[in-house]
């Protein structure tokens, strides 16, 4: 299971990450709960806790902060893809 789960910081940058069944595994020994649950069990820091172990993942071996440290500079979560508005393009 892949979720797109996009973090705002504080400082206005976004970046997204996806977490994958790494994190899901994570999250399962964490939170006690399976990957069947996850839709009804979730919550944010829930969302938190996979954006910060993809983050982890993808930034593939070199220094991160904390997950005290770096909770804090998370102002926005949005899960999933968000799709750009389309644009009607007049007939010709």
């Amino acid at each position: 299971m892949k979720l797109p789960i996009t973090i705002e910081y504080t400082a206005g940058n976004a970046e997204t990450y996806t977490a994958q069944p790494p994190e899901w595994a994570k999250w399962e020994k964490m939170s006690g709960n399976i990957i069947s649950q996850a839709q009804e069990k979730i919550g944010i820091s829930d969302l938190m806790f996979l954006a910060y172990h993809a983050m982890k993942r993808e930034s593939a071996g070199k220094p991160v902060k904390s997950f005290e440290i770096w909770s804090e500079t998370v102002a926005e979560i949005t899960v999933g893809d968000e799709q750009a508005p389309k644009v009607m393009s007049p007939e010709v």
